[in-house]
């Protein structure tokens, strides 16, 4: 089946328009992506381990939030 040109151009503009949008969708992805974590969680990570580390042997009653055990 021969094609007219003019519906060929159609075609192919169609084509590209659909790849133009996914290249546009991954570009947005893709600056989307988070970055390196900044000062504060950094930080807030290594108090929590130095406090892990300083509290080490020392048994804490914790309460369990009115769970009931069965025994």
């Amino acid at each position: 089946m021969d094609l007219n040109v003019y519906v060929t151009e159609k075609i192919v503009a169609v084509r590209l328009a659909d790849l133009r949008a996914a290249g546009a969708r991954a570009a947005l992805i893709e600056s989307a992506r988070v970055g390196p974590r900044g000062m504060g969680p950094a930080l807030g990570g290594a108090l929590i381990r130095l406090g892990r580390w300083l509290a080490q042997g020392e048994v804490v009653a914790a309460s369990n939030a009115g769970v009931r055990v069965a025994r």
